[in-house]
């Protein structure tokens, strides 16, 4: 019984720990006031750079409606910064409630925003400068699975041990 416990409970967690999206928040606001924006965004696993597989939040007032194909985007999320920024040169498209299209990227090593209302076509010909911040949002289900084991390790030692 204990040795099927135990079994059980490292598949949980090889499980949770391989198959697990990774959620950040993110927030910017431009350097010239005007454009804001904070959400967050759904990753796969596994190392930078991450692919960005979902955003949610608001731009501009606007709920975020998801990723989108804008600028020619690749949608890798960079963390740690990559050259500055948390883009590539291709960036992460998204859109708003609005119509508004939306690419983070860096231009001049830095996070920079193009706006499909400034630069229709995605050149970064009128790209606005923003400061940015990304955090990773911590993953609840492997604390509570690893709570879990020990519990069940403690019941099990505790009747091998009466």
């Amino acid at each position: 019984m204990r040795k099927m416990f135990l079994l059980v409970t490292i598949v949980l967690l090889g499980a949770a720990f391989a198959q697990a999206d990774v959620i950040w928040d993110f927030n910017y606001t431009s350097v010239t006031p005007g454009y804001s924006a904070s959400g967050t965004f759904t990753t796969g696993c596994c190392g930078s750079p991450y692919t960005v597989t979902g955003i949610t939040g608001t731009a501009d007032t606007f709920a975020i409606t998801g990723p989108v194909s804008y600028a020619g985007q690749d949608q890798l999320l960079y963390v740690p910064q990559f050259n500055g920024s948390y883009a590539d040169f291709a960036g992460i498209s998204f859109a708003n409630a609005n119509g508004v299209d939306y690419n983070i990227t860096n231009l001049a090593s830095g996070n920079w925003i193009n706006i499909s209302t400034l630069d229709p076509g995605g050149n970064g010909s009128a790209a606005v400068a923003v400061d940015m911040t990304v955090t990773r949002v911590p993953e609840p289900t492997i604390p509570a699975l690893l709570g879990m084991g020990l519990v069940g390790f403690g019941i099990i030692r505790r009747k091998l041990s009466v």
